[in-house]
Parts: C-alpha cells; structure tokens; sequence
C-alpha cells in the first residue's frame, strides 16, 4: 500500500475485496478493517451514531440527515482513519454524479402590495359609510320630532294665563285686615259723642223728654259712617311689612350665645374661631362646639369644670365680669384649664404682676 506526502492512504490504495458496493465507503471500511477497528469504538471516538457510519459504509447515503451532514461524516470518518478528506470528498463527489447536495432554503418570498385597494374593501368602506350616515339622519330626525312636540303656546290660551302684575295688588288687601283691628279703638275715641245722650237730667225732669231718649240713637248711627271711611284713609297709610323687615336684620346679626340657662360666674368668649370642650369633674362631657368670633358660652355654676381649646389665643375668659388674661397664643392647644372662679382670678393677677 502506497503512502502520499502527508503520510495519509490514498482512497485508491483501499482496493474493494469485493461486494456489491465498491464506491468511497466501502474504501472506508476496507481500511478500517485492515486497522482492525470496531465499528463501535470508531462511533464512541466520533460521536457519530452506529447506524449512520453502516450507511457509509454500505453506500446507502440517502439513511443520513442530509447532504451537508454526509460531507461533514465524510470527512470526519477520512481524516480518524488517516485518509486525505479532500480526496474522499471528490471520489464521493465523482460516486454522486456532481457535487454534493446542498441543501436549498426556500423562503417565501412576500407578495407585492397591491396599491389598488381590493374590491371587498371599497364595498366594505361603503357599506359602513351608508350604516353611519342612517344612524346619524335617525338620531336628526328623533330631534326634530322632540322639538315638534313642544309647540309654543296659542295666543288664545295665552290670555287666559294671568299675568304676574295683577297678582301684586291682590296682596295689597291682605295687609289690610289689621287696620280694622285699630278700627275698634276707633269707637273708644267716640265716647265724646256719648254726652249728647247724657242729657237725661233733663229727661228725669219731665217724662216726656223720657219718651224722647230712644231717638238718640239716630245720631249714634249717622257716627258709623266716618268709622268706615277711617279704614279707607288708613288703608294707603299701613306700612307694617317695613317694620318687620327692619326687625329681622339685627337678629341675624346678634351673636349666639350657649348655657343661659345654666349662666354661672364665668364666660367664655370667643374672639377668634376656637373650638372649645367642657368636661366635668368625672371626664364627661358637658359642652362642646366650635365657637365662631363674637359667640359666648356661659358655664355652669359648678365645680370641677375644666377647659380644653384648640385655640388659647382666640378665647378670653371673663370671671364676674372682668377679663382673665389670654390662655395662650394663637393656634396654641390647651388642656385642663381649669374653670375655677378663684383660681382664675389668681392666674389673672399673677400674670399681670
């Protein structure tokens, strides 16, 4: 057997020893074998599977994965038993009738955008076209049936809706029923009418003079009649709703004012917003409120009382109606004050000495 430069056996030195198949792998196996290697051991040495080296070996090359596997066996096998791979190659090349098969990769290929749009999709463009302009020329007319209906009122039902300045003077008479009760003191003013009946003592001088007294009251009723006409001079000179009015603006003014009822010796005054809690001698509590500037609260008349405020500087305690000092600056919270006549009377004196 002849060796080449590289000191690898030529594949045409591997003389087939017969056997159907005489191409490259038979080639291989006859210098494996002659190298007395296991077909196995040569398998585990290149990682490549039993059955696909028997297929080389055998010729029978479409069992492999693919062509590119069978060059990469090829040359695998041929350089592990000391062949030249390039050689191997080209007889395996020359055994298949061409080069060896590569494998072609078919990518689809992307259609052209039509740039004419398609015809479902000009029907379809339409189709929503005409749903949308009924929708909208149902929702017009549903309006315009709802402005129909409100129809303005006929102008002969429209003189039968009273006016608003009629109904003024109608409550101008309503003011007027308490002019009559003045009316009534009116009669009182009369009773210098009486003394022309007084004349009696005439009567009881003679009795006929007796027979006349009835006919008095002829003239007490021709006085009457200018007490129904007072009312129709009072009428234009009744001016009672102003007064009231006048009479509601300082109530809303006054300031509020809370324990009257239970007033004691100390006040609570409120010269600023402040929220004010009074608890008694068990904790509870008695009092509660935020008071705005100007409103008071009156605290009871016993003992144990203590103050909580959430702003000292908004509250002046006034004890049998002297002010006490201020409890603190503005915003300043205080706790436990507590609401003792004498005690704060003592805190007042010490703070002004």
């Amino acid at each position: 057997m002849n060796t080449q430069s590289g000191g690898q056996t030529a594949v045409a030195d591997a003389a087939p020893l017969g056997g159907r198949y005489e191409g490259v792998g038979h080639s291989l196996k006859v210098v494996r074998e002659r190298r007395s290697l296991a077909l196995t051991d040569v398998s585990a040495r290149l990682r490549i599977r039993r059955p696909y080296l028997e297929a080389i070996e055998d010729g029978r090359f479409g069992e492999l994965p693919g062509a590119v596997y069978v060059s990469g066996f090829l040359r695998q096998y041929a350089e592990f038993l000391g062949l030249d791979p390039d050689q191997v190659l080209k007889s395996y090349q020359a055994e298949s009738d061409g080069a060896v098969q590569r494998t072609v990769l078919n990518f689809p290929m992307p259609r052209p955008e039509e740039r004419t749009p398609r015809v479902w999709l000009v029907v379809g463009a339409l189709v929503l076209a005409v749903v949308v302009y009924a929708l909208w020329y149902r929702h017009q007319e549903a309006l315009r049936v709802g402005q129909d209906l409100i129809q303005a009122v006929p102008s002969r039902l429209a003189d039968l809706v009273p006016s608003p300045q009629p109904i003024a003077p109608a409550a101008a008479p309503i003011v007027l029923p308490p002019p009559p009760a003045q009316t009534v003191q009116t009669p009182s003013a009369q009773p210098p009418a009486i003394p022309a009946p007084a004349t009696p003592a005439p009567a009881v001088q003679s009795p006929a003079s007796v027979a006349q007294a009835p006919a008095a009251p002829p003239p007490a009723a021709v006085s009457p009649a200018p007490v129904a006409q007072a009312p129709s001079t009072l009428a234009p000179s009744t001016p009672a709703p102003p007064p009231a009015q006048t009479a509601a603006a300082p109530v809303a003014e006054a300031p509020a004012s809370y324990g009257a009822a239970t007033a004691g010796r100390i006040r609570v005054e409120a010269t600023a917003p402040a929220w004010i809690q009074v608890r008694g001698p068990n904790n509870e509590q008695i009092f509660t409120r935020l008071l705005n500037t100007g409103e008071r609260y009156q605290v009871p008349d016993r003992s144990g009382l203590t103050l909580l405020t959430g702003n000292a500087g908004g509250v002046r305690i006034v004890v049998d109606g002297q002010p006490v000092p201020p409890l603190g600056a503005e915003g300043e919270v205080k706790r436990g004050i507590s609401l003792d006549p004498e005690r704060l009377k003592t805190l007042g004196s010490e703070r002004q000495g």
